[in-house]
């Protein structure tokens, strides 16, 4: 019945030990001539993606909604409307509403 524990403890302790060594393994080591060819790969693939980012901007740019000036102080005529408040009143809010 000693044995069964034993067995167990020893299949943990091997698989642990061929994990620690599958991990150990390292991949060869890259020259610096590969090393400068991925350099050089991944600038070119980021201008074209700059390149490619440029044009959506140019082509978005019509679309961007355009700020309109401050009207700094507007005059409204409201004749007749039916109003609140003072006449000589600094500022007037108006609302608009459509009743369908």
């Amino acid at each position: 019945m000693r044995t069964r524990p034993f067995g167990v403890a020893l299949g943990f302790l091997l698989a642990f030990a061929a994990s620690v060594q599958a991990c150990s393994a390292q991949p060869p080591a890259a020259s610096s001539a590969d090393l400068q060819k991925q350099v050089d790969a991944l600038r070119s693939q980021m201008s074209a993606m700059q390149k490619d980012l440029d044009e959506i901007k140019a082509l978005l740019a019509p679309l961007r909604p355009r700020q309109a000036p401050s009207p700094g102080s507007v005059v409204l005529d409201l004749g007749g409307r039916p109003t609140k408040g003072a006449q000589s009143a600094r500022l007037t809010l108006v609302e608009l509403t459509d009743y369908q």
